[in-house]
């Protein structure tokens, strides 16, 4: 009888392991969104000073000036920083405050090259094959628009003009 069930155990095929493909995918799956949440949880972390900043900044020009509701903040890092809120006052005028040292100067909008006069301008004169921003600051005390864009070569290209002219501080191409 020992003998039997010997020859049985031997003859027996070695049973497959079976692949369990919705496991597999669960489990795809569920790196996919932890490893999604962990990248989206780490951005919102490296950018919460900034919109802190940008939250200060919105406090401070409406305090100070009176701009009433803000539209858009940029900083500039040249030298020090200087934040540009843009904005409109009670009345409805669009104007520009300035923040430097938590000093709060404001520039009427009228004033300056109009966003169309400005991308004109750009089209005509420089060619640009993609423009990455377009942000007002103060440049040797003077207000600025700070362009920077894709030329045709593909190379970055950064300009400093003056705000009501256009009148061209600084050009750097090629970067």
């Amino acid at each position: 009888m020992m003998q039997f069930k010997d020859d049985i155990r031997i003859r027996q095929r070695r049973r497959q392991t079976r692949i369990h493909w919705a496991r597999v995918w669960f489990l795809i799956i569920g790196a996919a969104i932890v490893l999604g949440t962990l990248t989206l949880g780490y951005f919102y972390l490296s950018l919460s000073p900034m919109r802190q900043a940008e939250s200060r900044i919105e406090a401070l020009v409406r305090q100070k000036s009176d701009i009433v509701t803000v539209t858009q903040v940029s900083a500039d890092y040249r030298g020090h920083t200087t934040y540009a809120a843009s904005g409109e006052t009670a009345s409805g005028a669009k104007k520009v405050a300035i923040v430097q040292d938590n000093k709060v100067k404001t520039y009427s909008r009228s004033e300056g090259m109009s966003n169309t006069q400005l991308r004109s301008l750009l089209l005509k004169t420089y060619h640009p094959k993609k423009l990455y921003s377009a942000n007002i600051s103060r440049y040797k005390k003077v207000l600025v628009w700070e362009i920077s864009y894709k030329a045709q070569n593909n190379k970055l290209n950064y300009l400093t003009l003056d705000f009501k002219t256009g009148k061209v501080y600084r050009a750097i191409s090629g970067m």
